[in-house]
This record gives C-alpha cells, structure tokens and sequence, in this order.
C-alpha cells in the first residue's frame, strides 16, 4: 500500500495514509456535521456540527491509527521487524517484514489492535459521560458517544473469525496452537475469510435492493475481504509448496551482467535482444556488484534520454537489492524481496561471486510445477 502522505514515525515505524483517506475524511465529516449530530442535538449551529464534525473525525483517525500502531508495536516485542504503517480506504495495514515465530506470538499480535480499539471506546465514553454531567458541550458530547460506538464496531468486526481480520488471525494462532501446523491454519483462517465475504456482500446486496443504499458499502467490504482472504490462501499454498525448497533450487544461475557506466541506449540496441530476462546485474568497472537495472525501469524513462542516461542511474542501489545465498531456505529470502521495490535477489557464493539471481517468476514457475506434480501424485494414487 503506496503511502502518499508521510506523517512521521511511531516507535521508528514510518506512518503514512495513502490519498483514498482524503476521500473518507471528507465523508465521514459531512455523515457527522450533517446527519448525526443534528439527530442527536438540534439546538447547535451548522458551524458547530461542521467544527466538532471535524474534530471527531480526525480522532476517529488518531484511535483507528493506534490500532494499527499497537499491532506494530506488539510484532517488534515479538522480534518482528515492520516496514511501515499505512491508512488508506478500509482502514489501515501494518506491514510486517516478516511472520509470528510461535502461535502465541501470532495471538499477542493479532489481538493487540482490537484490544486498544476497546480501551479507545472507554476511554471516550468516560469522557462523554464526564461532559454530560458538567453539563456542557452537549454536540461535543453526542460526537464522543459516536467515537465509542465506532470504537466498539471497529473491534467487534475485526474480530470476525476470517483472515485478514484479527479474528482470523486468533483463528490461525488457535489452529497453529492446537495442530502445530501453521500452514493448515492459515489456509483454514483464509478460507473462513472468504465464507465471511461471501456473507458481506450477500447482506449488502438485500439492504441495497431493500432501499439502503449503504447495502453498497458492504458489498465493497465484503469484495475487499474476498479479495484479500484469497490472497492469504495462495500465499499460505506458495508457502507450503516452498517448505523445505533451498534458494539453488529455484534460481536463475549464472545471470548476465552488464557494464554499470553504458547507456541505457547501449543496453537496448545491442544486448536486450539476445536475452529473455527482465532484470540484470550491473557490474561497476573495478568488477564489483553495482546494482539491478529492470525493464520496468527503463520503460520509465523517457526516450530523449536514454542515450546519455547511464544504467548505474537508475538502477536499484546494491544496498537495496535483497542478497541470497545458494543454501538459503526460500522462504527466508522471499520475505526479504517481498520488501524490496523491485522484487528481485541476486545470490551470491560464499566468496561473494555472483551466482544466480531469483525473481518472482522463477518462484511461481517452481510453485505451479510442484502443484502440478502433487495432482499427478493424487492422481496416480488414485
């Protein structure tokens, strides 16, 4: 999830929301300004409704922020490292850089979120009850019984027993715990997902043919959830099929290299046609690595410029590209391309030769094969 506006760091974790927020900012302020709070308060005035509509809606944001912040939080107590934390359309996402070690590590995380929304919920109701008893700021008071609400919504939905919701992800800590198989239990919390979606749209489709026209709303989410449970289920599968693969079992070995100081026009005219790949080791001229230059990246730059752009320009930095080695579990390195902007690794020897490099091609080619090998296993001990 792209973060277009950067706000700064909690605990050394960026934070950032992406441009759809603007959009749910705006609507949740003219719900508040316009229909809640009127039909709570009716002797306020409109710059009053607009004012705390404005207010409430920015803590609404901080309480669905610490939400994800104490996912966060929690995962580095557990010795996970987290990329970023993102708000964006639905809500929010914690990028962690890698998975729960133990079940119990996998529950600490997943119920920390819910856990802080519930204590956000008190936390606003108290205040609410403490203005209606000093008897002012009656609107003010109306918008934190509507935060405690939303507070109590935010945790109850996320603890639907489907991933990626939290509950799914206590679902999985529970299978993980009580079969010791974490794959099976990620695959079954996927799946509850997708049941959980299938219901979400269901439901919003009868409010949306019932006269709600908030029925869409839950056809989104529930699409959104489908949508997200099926990729969980094919990276638990992805998973499955890797388990026990090396990263010399799915590289690309002996990759071509290319001089860091030619063009990018030097590179199109005269070398791009006689290879298949689309990604490629630079070499600086001293020999060492010095980079990763993609047909993706220079799809980006413009044509009057490729012949005086030099590849080492607008390659991936060395220090950006994820480095293998041949004996490396598959698993382990994925994660570290999973980071990385281009999603590419090199693989290097123990004398730091350049040996292979792995993309996500070469994973997928290696995933759909050994599925398929699995069918014909079935099929022949059938």
């Amino acid at each position: 999830m792209d973060q277009n506006i950067r706000l700064g760091k909690i605990s050394g974790i960026p934070v950032g929301v992406n441009w759809s927020v603007l959009a749910i900012f705006a609507l949740i302020v003219w719900e508040l300004a316009e229909l809640v709070l009127p039909s709570y308060n009716s002797q306020s005035s409109a710059n009053v409704y607009w004012t705390v509509g404005v207010f409430a809606t920015i803590l609404f944001f901080v309480s669905l922020l610490a939400h994800e912040a104490s996912h966060s939080v929690v995962a580095k107590r557990n010795g996970i490292g987290v990329r970023r934390i993102t708000l964006w359309l639905f809500g929010g996402v914690s990028e962690l850089e890698s998975e729960a070690l133990t079940s119990g590590a996998d529950f600490r995380i997943a119920v920390a979120g819910p856990l802080t929304s519930f204590a956000f919920a008190v936390i606003f109701g108290v205040m609410r009850l403490l203005l209606l008893a000093l008897g002012i700021g009656s609107t003010m008071a109306s918008a934190l019984g509507w935060l405690a609400w939303m507070n109590v919504m935010l945790a109850g939905f996320n603890m639907l027993p489907g991933a990626p919701l939290d509950g799914g992800r206590v679902l999985r800590a529970y299978l993980w715990h009580r079969n010791g198989d974490r794959l099976r239990a990620a695959t079954t919390a996927a799946r509850a997902g997708q049941v959980l979606g299938y219901i979400l749209v269901a439901m919003g489709i009868l409010e949306f043919f019932g006269g709600a026209f908030a029925g869409l709303w839950l056809v989104f989410l529930g699409w959104f959830l489908l949508s997200a449970a099926h990729s969980e289920q094919n990276s638990a599968v992805m998973r499955s099929s890797l388990a026990g693969v090396h990263v010399r079992d799915i590289m690309t070995p002996n990759p071509a290299t290319f001089d860091s100081t030619a063009t990018v026009a030097d590179l199109l005219d005269s070398q791009l046609q006689h290879f298949r790949f689309n990604s490629y080791p630079l070499v600086a001229p001293d020999g060492r690595l010095d980079g990763l230059v993609t047909t993706n990246r220079i799809r980006h730059l413009s044509g009057d410029l490729r012949p005086t752009t030099q590849l080492h320009d607008i390659a991936c930095p060395l220090a950006d590209v994820p480095i293998g080695s041949p004996g490396e579990p598959i698993p382990e390195l994925l994660q570290r391309m999973e980071a990385s902007l281009d999603g590419r690794a090199l693989v290097v020897d123990d004398t730091g030769n350049l040996v292979g490099i792995v993309s996500p091609s070469d994973i997928a080619r290696y995933v759909q094969l050994a599925m398929l090998r699995s069918q014909g296993r079935s099929a022949r001990g059938t």
